[in-house]
């Protein structure tokens, strides 16, 4: 992961792909994200069970922050 002080850095950097632009987000976004049960609960005994669950809130914490499309979400 490359932080930088802002969107305009990224797009300057020599080696950024320009097919990257919709998933450069604002760190915010990515802790949001990486915040949620599916990254926080791996090591509960359930966790598998609970899977289906972590997902939906994965996609409303993405949803919500305007990440969507093929870049966040696997074609179906």
């Amino acid at each position: 992961m490359n932080l930088f002080a802002c969107e305009d850095n990224v797009f300057k950097w020599s080696q950024t792909d320009p097919e990257s632009r919709d998933g450069i987000r604002p760190v915010e976004d990515w802790a949001a994200v990486f915040s949620i049960d599916l990254f926080r609960r791996r090591l509960d005994p359930d966790y598998l069970s609970k899977m289906q669950g972590y997902r939906a809130e994965m996609r409303t914490v993405l949803e919500q922050r305007g990440m969507t499309g093929p870049w966040f979400f696997r074609p179906r």
